[in-house]
């Protein structure tokens, strides 16, 4: 009797990624903070105060991108992350505050943060499935602005995480794998922040090398998360900026 209940479920689940085509399908990606919980031996969080700002416009900003069987899905990347960005932070650093505005650098300097962090956030998704909508692949490209309280550039430490899912994961959660390349990327962008020297000086120290940003682009289009087009067009800019 369960199988069965548990097979109709099943049933009915792919029914709704089946016939719901069309239009651009509501997902959620808010990664999982028990994933992104700091292990008994990872360093100790630097003893400094830091502040993150997103913007109240990027937090309302929904994003579509592709799903599976020719249709869209849209999202809130920058609304999503929030609090997994917020538990990332704190991993690293020891103290935390999400910072309203950062438009007045006296006002931000009087909250007492040594540094302000401001995300920046591009994804990118594809569902290899013909009739299902769902997406099977997902990337997040996070890069983490770090100044001083007067607004001087420090680091930019920039990182790309990814996600994907089965059919028997994605038809039950829609979602999971933009979950999973929100997870990756947070996680990556810890330990790139781990690496990055604050001692104070306003010098910007960008991590990652020009030929692993190229082969994380290249990745992204044989994944096909990317067209052709976009790929030149990515990969000329970064060319353009050496």
């Amino acid at each position: 009797m369960t199988s069965t209940l548990h097979s109709f479920k099943a049933w009915l689940a792919l029914l709704a990624v089946t016939v719901l085509a069309g239009c651009a399908h509501p997902i959620a990606v808010v990664p999982d903070q028990a994933r992104l919980a700091r292990s008994a031996d990872a360093p100790a969080p630097m003893p400094l105060r830091v502040g993150y700002h997103i913007p109240a416009a990027l937090a309302d900003m929904e994003v579509t991108t592709p799903g599976g069987g020719g249709d869209n899905i849209r999202y809130f990347p920058y609304r999503d992350i929030d609090a997994g960005f917020e538990k990332m932070l704190s991993n690293v650093f020891s103290d935390i505050v999400k910072l309203p505005s950062i438009a007045n650098p006296a006002e931000t300097a009087s909250s007492g943060v040594h540094y302000v962090i401001v995300p920046t956030i591009v994804t990118t998704s594809g569902g290899s499935g013909l009739f299902t909508w769902p997406p099977t692949s997902f990337s997040v490209d996070l890069t983490s602005q770090v100044r001083d309280p007067a607004g001087t550039l420090v680091a930019s430490p920039r990182v790309v995480g990814f996600g994907s899912a089965e059919t028997s994961e994605r038809i039950f959660d829609h979602g999971i794998a933009g979950r999973r390349a929100m997870e990756d990327a947070l996680l990556r962008m810890q330990a790139a922040l781990r690496e990055t020297s604050f001692s104070g000086a306003a010098a910007q120290r960008q991590r990652g090398t020009t030929s692993e940003r190229l082969d994380q682009l290249k990745a992204l289009r044989e994944r096909k998360d990317i067209t052709e087009e976009e790929y030149e067009k990515k990969r000329k800019e970064i060319l353009d900026a050496l």
